[in-house]
């Protein structure tokens, strides 16, 4: 198979660096199989230093090249596994293998593994990239110090030092992290681009919506890790400030640490009679999410903290209305069309008040305002967002990138 992207013409031995290819449900990871695939797919020659599939799913991308041994974290170890994540043990001899064969260095995390790495490329005269994947309040959101400035600006200033500032480039997925990063003064310069979306199928301009069951129906969609950061508690409080709480189908898909509790959440809504139709959990393939986003009414991005959010982008291609957190720690709002498609992040009476206007307005005037947002993945198609990344990768090769 040939990616629909342009080739380019110099072939490259390229490194990724992380810690985990292989689980699923995380984004980062599955953001890393993609680009790796299409890079494959275009005549570059890509290995992988990284822990092996614990499983012997190789997720599609084959067992990395360089392989380092699975590290058990003792204490929070159940926590990061609980996350869908795992850590890699250091092997030096293995890095500085790696590197032997590299010509670019591509850093997906900002971890010991990558700061050694960094360390070792830069001694051994190898450009590296790091894409900017994490927030620290990511990490400490699990924790509950997600609101700890001080904490989260020295893990910041930590990553500044020992990744970022021995790298050549700065990869900001979106608007909001470059925003961030910019006053930070890094040595190398920001790289302004998207890790990009595969265009699937979006659907042909067909509707589910309304065709089959009782129109009087409300159904919502929420996609995401159950976790902290990614808030689905808001979206259960806000039922009970909503007009039609007793009218809406609830589905969180996704899985994680927070299940439990947000599974007693919605059961205590059920119970006390503020829905009359039980939320639905579940963790969804890609054929299935299609056919979720295909169907429902409303979609709602609550994640307070997100680099990036690209997996709205699989649920609007199929011409779902979404309803999505703004604030200063989430870049998902960028895909919103209007002001009534956006709520304040964390505020359960204002997600109310959107949800219940979509609602007052129709399924006609749904289906209207889903068809703006079908198109938009197009900006951020991963093919031409490979196509910038292979420009920079050649130019690092080459020296055409200044850096400190």
């Amino acid at each position: 198979m040939v990616a629909r992207g342009r080739t380019c013409e110099r072939s490259l031995n390229i490194l990724f660096v992380i810690n985990d290819l292989y689980t699923r449900g995380n984004g980062l990871a599955s953001s890393a199989r993609r680009t790796i695939t299409l890079l494959r797919e275009r005549g570059h020659r890509v290995r992988v230093l990284s822990a092996p599939p614990r499983d012997g799913d190789d997720c599609g991308v084959g067992v990395p090249e360089y392989p380092l041994p699975p590290m058990s974290v003792p204490v929070v170890g159940s926590l990061i596994a609980s996350q869908g994540y795992a850590f890699a043990r250091m092997r030096r001899t293995q890095v500085k293998r790696a590197l032997q064969w590299a010509d670019v260095v591509h850093l997906e995390e900002p971890f010991y593994l990558q700061a050694v790495v960094a360390e070792l490329a830069r001694r051994a005269g190898v450009p590296a990239l790091a894409t900017y994947h994490i927030h620290p309040e990511n990490l400490t959101a699990s924790i509950y110090l997600d609101r700890a400035r001080l904490l989260n600006r020295m893990i910041l200033e930590l990553w500044k030092r020992a990744i970022f500032n021995r790298c050549s480039l700065v990869q900001c997925p979106s608007q909001s992290v470059w925003d961030r990063l910019e006053p930070l003064a890094l040595r190398p310069p920001l790289l302004l681009l998207s890790n990009g979306v595969p265009l699937g199928e979006g659907g042909d301009g067909a509707d589910a919506r309304g065709d089959e069951g009782d129109s009087s129906v409300v159904c919502i969609l929420a996609v995401g890790r159950f976790s902290r950061e990614k808030d689905q508690a808001t979206i259960l409080r806000a039922l009970c400030y909503s007009s039609y709480a007793r009218s809406i189908e609830l589905t969180l898909a996704g899985r994680g640490p927070t299940e439990r509790a947000l599974r007693a959440q919605a059961s205590a809504l059920l119970s006390d009679g503020v829905i009359t139709r039980p939320v639905r959990f579940a963790f969804m393939s890609a054929q299935e999410l299609a056919r979720e986003a295909s169907r429902c009414d409303l979609y709602v991005h609550a994640a307070r903290i997100e680099v990036e959010g690209l997996s709205a982008l699989e649920v609007l291609r199929h011409g779902a209305v979404p309803v999505i957190a703004r604030g200063p720690l989430t870049a998902t709002s960028q895909f919103a069309l209007s002001e009534d498609s956006m709520y304040e992040a964390g505020d359960a009476r204002a997600l109310a008040r959107a949800i219940d206007r979509w609602v007052e307005r129709g399924r006609q005037a749904r289906v209207s305002e889903g068809a703006r947002y079908r198109v938009l993945g197009e900006q951020y198609d991963i093919r031409a967002c490979v196509d910038r990344l292979e420009d920079v990768y050649v130019r690092l090769v080459s020296a055409d990138v200044s850096h400190g």
